[in-house]
């Protein structure tokens, strides 16, 4: 297990600034001491802020809710047969996921950079037919809020399977 963790953004359900830091006793162990110089001197102007503190106790209220879970784990399988769909596909390479994010990259004669040219094609083709992804020049990454429909979900593997064969032949 890690040391230390910072966390961030989606604490608070990306409603206002607020960051976390978590570290193992160890490490908060050496900032204990009455020697002054020990301290750790850190803090900015969102330091505990009160509403930022509420955003962020409502958003985990809601992340750790039986829906929230239930949602998450259909995510994760939905995208995990998706996975299956497109692994083998001859213009797909590295299909990855890790719980609700899924991965994967355009095989295109470019480098693998977020300079890729088919970013912009990908882009344009997703944007006209209903689907805002932002591909990061040859990668495409899937990481849907939790309160979207499984319906809504095929709805954007199908324009991903669309786009597969429409990139490829350009």
């Amino acid at each position: 297990k890690p040391d230390i963790i910072c966390l961030s953004k989606g604490i608070t359900g990306g409603f206002l600034p607020l960051g976390v830091t978590c570290c193992s006793s160890t490490i908060y162990g050496t900032f204990i001491s009455e020697d002054i110089s020990k301290t750790f001197f850190h803090g900015h102007s969102y330091t505990a802020n009160p509403l930022a503190c509420a955003a962020a106790n409502a958003s985990l209220e809601l992340l750790l809710s039986e829906n929230c879970q239930e949602a998450i784990e259909e995510i994760c399988l939905l995208h995990s047969l998706f996975a299956d769909r497109i692994k083998d596909h001859s213009f797909i390479k590295n299909v990855r996921q890790t719980g609700t994010i899924l991965a994967f990259e355009f095989d295109t004669e470019g480098s693998n950079s977020y300079f890729n040219a088919i970013k912009d094609k990908a882009y344009n083709f997703f944007i006209e037919n209903g689907v805002l992804l932002r591909p990061l020049g040859n990668t495409i990454y899937l990481m849907p809020p939790y309160c979207m429909t499984t319906k809504e979900l095929n709805g954007v593997y199908n324009v991903i399977l669309k786009s597969i064969e429409h990139l490829q032949t350009k």
